[in-house]
């Protein structure tokens, strides 16, 4: 079961999310429509999780973690990224990789693959204009982990 909710479908599909990146250069390519095909968050990930701790409340606990982590995550991306930093922005995209893939947040760890060529190209410029939509489509994966996936707080 994914997530992607019309409300996510609709802010990337209408551009102005992100924007499109040259495949001639560089071979890193990035497009709206290549991220709104996919969910903003799957929750068969989370399960998977679920069944290799043979807990709930383990797996519940990482997507309560990503939520509180996700607007340092975040902003530690953007200054990287803002300062033109490589190497700080290179760590910065792979801890967001590599989290949204563990958590099954698909669109946003698209996102920051394409981020990751960038930076490793070292367009920094490309990257800095993307951030919007990783922004975005972080809010998203944390509103998805929120409604979708976790019990509703007592």
């Amino acid at each position: 079961m994914s997530i992607s909710g019309s409300e996510a479908a609709d802010s990337s599909a209408n551009g102005a999310c992100s924007p499109a990146l040259s495949a001639s250069d560089g071979g890193v390519h990035h497009n709206e429509s290549e991220s709104a095909t996919l969910p903003v968050l799957d929750l068969d990930v989370l399960h998977e999780l679920e069944e290799d701790m043979g807990s709930t409340g383990i797996a519940h606990n990482f997507a309560r973690d990503y939520i509180n982590i996700w607007n340092k995550r975040r902003t530690y991306l953007e200054a990287s990224v803002e300062d033109d930093d490589a190497e700080a922005a290179m760590d910065a995209v792979l801890s967001l990789k590599n989290s949204a893939l563990m958590v099954g947040a698909s669109r946003l760890a698209k996102l920051a693959v394409d981020l990751e060529r960038l930076v490793k190209r070292g367009d920094l410029a490309a990257a800095r204009d993307m951030l919007p939509c990783v922004a975005l489509t972080g809010d998203e994966t944390v509103s998805g982990l929120k409604l979708g996936y976790l019990p509703p707080e007592v």
